[in-house]
C-alpha cells in the first residue's frame, strides 16, 4: 500500500524536476560537449591541420611553394613588357621620341618649300646663291639670324667672318642666313667665296629686305623659333654684339 504511492510520486516527482529544468539540462550538455571538443583540441587531436597551415604560412612568406614549375611559364615578362608598350605607345614612337631634333646648322633652306600654313617670316622664300628656290620654313623651330650683305657694302663685307665664327660655335642651336641685298648675283657669290662664308646665303632682290624692316645696309634681323622679328639692327655688329644679342633673344 506504501510502496505504490510512493513509486508514483517519485515518478512524478522526476517528470516535474525535468519539465521545469530543461533549460539548464540543455546547457548543461552543450557545456559539457564544448569541454570535451576543447580537451580534445588541446590534446592534439587538429595538430596535423594546424601545423599543415602554419607551414604553408611559412612556404607563401619564403617564395616556396614546393612546386618546381613555373607558373608564369619563361615568355610571360616579354608578353608582359609588349603589352605595357601597346598599351601607351607603339615601336616607331618610341624610336622617334628617341632620336634627338635636328641641329640647326644642318637645315638647309632649299630642302623646304613655302608653307602657307607657317606664320611671320617662315611664310616667306628666296632663291639661293646657286639659283635653287628655297623657303623660310625650313627654320621653323630654330633660333635664326638674318644677315644682309652686299659686295659693295664695307661695313657688310668687314662683319662677316664674325657671323661665320658665331656659326661656328652656336650653329647647332642658332642658324645663321646671309642674304645679298640688291647686288649682283656673281658679285655675291665672290664675297662669300672671299670672306670664308660656309652658313647658308640666298639673293634678295630688295623685297625681303623691306618686309625683315631694313632701314640700311648691313642689316641684321633676330627671328624667333615661331617665325617672330625679335630685332631689326642696321648697322655693322662684333663677334661680341651678336653673341650677346643672341644671348639676349634667344638664351644661349
Amino acid at each position: 500500500m506504501l510502496a505504490a504511492p510512493f513509486r508514483y510520486r517519485s515518478k512524478r516527482g522526476i517528470g516535474l524536476f525535468i519539465k521545469n529544468q530543461w533549460r539548464g539540462i540543455l546547457f548543461g550538455v552543450l557545456s559539457a560537449y564544448a569541454l570535451g571538443a576543447t580537451v580534445f583540441l588541446l590534446a592534439g587531436g587538429a595538430r596535423p591541420a594546424m601545423t599543415s597551415l602554419v607551414a604553408m604560412e611559412a612556404e607563401v612568406e619564403s617564395g616556396d611553394t614546393g612546386d618546381d614549375t613555373d607558373r608564369t611559364g619563361p615568355d610571360d615578362s616579354a608578353i608582359f613588357e609588349g603589352a605595357a608598350l601597346d598599351a601607351t605607345e607603339s615601336p616607331s614612337t618610341v624610336a622617334a621620341a628617341a632620336e634627338s631634333p635636328p641641329a640647326c646648322s644642318d637645315i638647309d633652306p632649299s630642302q623646304h618649300s613655302v608653307d602657307s600654313s607657317l606664320g611671320g617670316v617662315h611664310a616667306l622664300d628666296f632663291v639661293t646663291l646657286d639659283e635653287r628656290p628655297a623657303a623660310f620654313a625650313g627654320y621653323a623651330g630654330c633660333p635664326l639670324i638674318v644677315n644682309f650683305f652686299a659686295s659693295w657694302c664695307a661695313p657688310c663685307v668687314t662683319e662677316m667672318p664674325d657671323f661665320e665664327r658665331f656659326w661656328n660655335t652656336h650653329g647647332a642651336t642658332v642658324a645663321v642666313l646671309g642674304l645679298a641685298a640688291n647686288d649682283r648675283l656673281e658679285d655675291a657669290v665672290a664675297t662669300v667665296a672671299e670672306r670664308g662664308v660656309t652658313y647658308p646665303t640666298g639673293l634678295d632682290e630688295g623685297e625681303l629686305f623691306i618686309d625683315f624692316g631694313g632701314l640700311g645696309m648691313p642689316t641684321t634681323v633676330f627671328v624667333s623659333p615661331n617665325g617672330e622679328i625679335l630685332e631689326t639692327h642696321s648697322g655693322l655688329l662684333t663677334l661680341d654684339d651678336i653673341t650677346s644679342r643672341a644671348e639676349e633673344h634667344f638664351g644661349l
